[in-house]
């Protein structure tokens, strides 16, 4: 390209994007002759600028990472007044294209994708880094059937305090569809959320459709709050039940309600896709695209990937046969303390009916717990985004036990947030102090001269 910029080393090929403060480019590495993708900061912007800033932070957070599912760094450079990165060009397609052209994928390759990008975000996690953006525009695929995961802009660290500016913010915003419900109430995203946001995936990859979808963005980040995934069994008939436990495990709405890792969800995927008879991955990918007609795939074959990476092998019979038999005195086992409990219970019934027939107290579950508020002067108080309401009062609110999060909102003062973790049957009590601002000289006369807050409206609402 003879009016694209010069890049040390670099031969630029094609202009991917050019936005106001980022540019990609598609280029060849000299003298290796490797193909590359370039991304750097807008001509007009400094390195010395927050924008600058957040490319170099991805940089730096690409470089602790080296793992066959996430896009490499190959180089960072900065020069003059001038910056950018020098990347792994993967020969393929985004999964946004490839829903576009096949709009869902069968359950195999629908799993190994799904498997490779867990991978992926097993090795990030174990750095600290959470991705916070998994979505299809996110996910590459090659036409061999490799998945990586790129665009770590929006990564958090937990070695840095700091969230990091987005880069073209105002064109690469693509809605709250792919978010947690903790990342849409502006709650800290911890690795748990891109569980969640795999799951949305998984589920389109599977149905077509994602499980939220709504008409605009703001219903669709209620449903993505408030309510459950329509069972996925409805919309894929022929679906495997352990996919269908894996899917609506990530979609839970409370982090404490997923899976407590990345590993812990790549075990259980894996698994999933022994018993649908997938081995190799990159087979059941590249066989998918394929079918979907995507340009230059063909389908695979052993010998064609013979060395791509397949799934770890099943334990051997020998454990599962110890397994089994454990299992089953394990049962044995249960059965038998149930009927000696209802023996014991049935025979205190009978002693407290003869006593006087008083009836047994019912108790709570023991995953209810409570959550007791105070709010100086007052607030409105938010949990898990739904207003309760206004304090003072003096009912305690009932919670499940798990993690929720709390925020305290007042006209004249900044927002408090809490996170509480809840455990059955525990009742804590929050005692929040807001920093309300001094009245105006010219408003509120009565209340300022007696140094009193007015307190709520009579009609306190959101």
């Amino acid at each position: 390209m003879t009016d694209a910029p010069r890049f040390d080393g670099c031969e630029v090929v094609e202009r991917l994007h050019s936005g106001p403060l980022s540019e990609s480019y598609r280029a060849v590495q000299r003298p290796l002759g490797r193909p590359v993708l370039i991304k750097a900061i807008g001509a007009s912007i400094l390195p010395s600028s927050p924008f600058a800033a957040s490319l170099e932070r991805e940089a730096r957070l690409l470089a602790e990472l080296d793992h066959p599912n996430v896009v490499a760094l190959f180089d960072f450079v900065r020069k003059d007044d001038r910056m950018w990165m020098v990347l792994e060009h993967v020969d393929g397609f985004t999964l946004e294209e490839i829903l576009k052209k096949a709009r869902k994928l069968d359950q195999g390759a629908s799993l190994a994708i799904a498997i490779e990008v867990t991978r992926a975000l097993v090795h990030a996690h174990d750095k600290g880094i959470s991705h916070r953006d998994v979505r299809p525009r996110n996910i590459l695929v090659s036409r061999k059937g490799q998945v990586k995961l790129a665009n770590f802009s929006v990564a958090s660290d937990e070695r840095m305090a700091t969230a990091p500016e987005l880069l073209d913010h105002g064109s690469s915003y693509v809605g709250p569809s792919y978010m947690s419900p903790e990342q849409i109430l502006g709650e800290p995203a911890d690795p748990r959320s891109d569980l969640f946001s795999l799951g949305v995936v998984l589920y389109e990859l599977l149905s077509g459709e994602r499980p939220f979808q709504a008409a605009d963005e703001h219903n669709e980040s209620l449903r993505i709050r408030g309510e459950p995934a329509p069972p996925l069994g409805r919309r894929v008939p022929t679906l495997s039940p352990a996919v269908d436990r894996n899917v609506q495990r990530c979609l839970e709405k409370m982090p404490s309600d997923r899976f407590q890792s990345a590993a812990e969800l790549l075990e259980s995927l894996e698994q999933a896709a022994r018993e649908l008879s997938v081995r190799n991955l990159a087979d059941a990918i590249r066989n998918a695209l394929a079918d979907a007609g995507m340009s230059g795939v063909t389908r695979g074959g052993p010998r064609a990937t013979a060395r791509m990476r397949s799934l770890p092998p099943a334990p051997d019979a020998m454990s599962l046969g110890r397994a089994s038999a454990g299992l089953f005195l394990a049962c044995a086992l249960l059965l038998a303390g149930t009927a000696l409990v209802q023996l014991v219970s049935r025979r205190g019934e009978e002693r407290a009916g003869a006593q006087g027939g008083r009836a047994r107290l019912e108790l709570l579950p023991q995953s209810v717990a409570n959550l007791r508020v105070v709010a100086h002067p007052w607030a409105n108080v938010i949990v898990d985004g739904e207003l309760v309401d206004t304090t003072p009062f003096a009912r305690p609110i009932p919670l499940g036990a798990g993690v929720h999060y709390v925020r305290f909102e007042h006209p004249q003062a900044p927002v408090e947030r809490r996170t509480i973790k809840l455990a059955p049957g525990e009742t804590l009590l929050l005692d929040v102090s807001l920093k309300v601002a001094p009245p105006a000289a010219d408003a509120g006369a009565g209340s300022a001269l007696l140094g009193v807050d007015a307190g709520p409206p009579d009609d306190a609402s959101p």
